[in-house]
């Protein structure tokens, strides 16, 4: 008999929308047809990083980028995601770029879930 794998089911995308709408910041699925004002948020998963075992996909990890796009960085806001992220138990890390063409920038969150 198979054992359960530690992550037994993926997270839903209504499921991580739970999880960030406490935070106040408006988030739609992969991106908006016309988004709002900044600050402003997209996610989405891009990809898994299964775990294998007999031939087989043993345990599927599904990767989940959360971005959140500022005019001006505020690491309050971002901490408001983080929170959201760790009381959801959820492991995260952040990167922060520049977007010269959006002249905006963009805080990305990567989970596996």
């Amino acid at each position: 008999q198979r054992q359960m794998c530690i992550r037994d089911r993926n997270m839903t995308y209504d499921e991580l929308y739970q999880i960030l709408e406490p935070t106040g910041i408006p988030f739609e699925i992969h991106h908006w047809e016309q988004p709002p004002a900044p600050p402003y948020g997209v996610y989405f998963d891009d990809y898994t990083d299964n775990f294998g075992a007999d031939d087989r996909v043993y345990c599927q990890i599904t990767h989940f980028c959360v971005e959140l796009y500022q005019l001006r960085r505020d690491r309050a806001l971002e901490q408001k995601i983080e929170d959201a992220l760790d009381a959801a138990d959820l492991f995260w890390d952040r990167v922060v770029e520049y977007i010269d063409s959006e002249r905006l920038y963009q805080t990305r969150y990567e989970i596996e879930v």
